[in-house]
């Protein structure tokens, strides 16, 4: 392989395990944000199959069906419950939901 093949590559990896650390800090952050303002607490409980409250995100009949639309749902219940989670922070909350329950590409 020849060094500027051997640099192109070693750029790329080191790039894309930069990108992949920002989406690990991206997430965290949204987690964070979600347990510090309970969001999957009394609120979800009462609308939540069974009482689960993760169970918003997982059921067979799901509303929220691509990241538009989980954006929307994200933006709508920061606006009703008043949650402490400033604009700039829904991008985070959206990467956990994402990461740990919807799986969107």
């Amino acid at each position: 392989m020849s060094r500027l093949r051997r640099a192109i590559l070693l750029a790329v990896v080191a790039w894309s395990g930069a990108a992949h650390a920002g989406d690990d800090q991206l997430v965290a952050t949204g987690r964070r944000l979600l347990m510090e303002n309970d969001c999957n607490g009394a609120c979800h409980q009462k609308r939540a199959p069974n009482g689960d409250a993760t169970r918003l995100y997982t059921r067979d009949n799901a509303k929220v069906k691509d990241l538009p639309a989980l954006r929307k749902q994200v933006e709508r219940c920061v606006a009703n419950v008043g949650a402490q989670i400033m604009p700039d922070e829904i991008d985070a909350v959206i990467a956990a939901l994402n990461h740990d329950y919807y799986k969107f590409k």
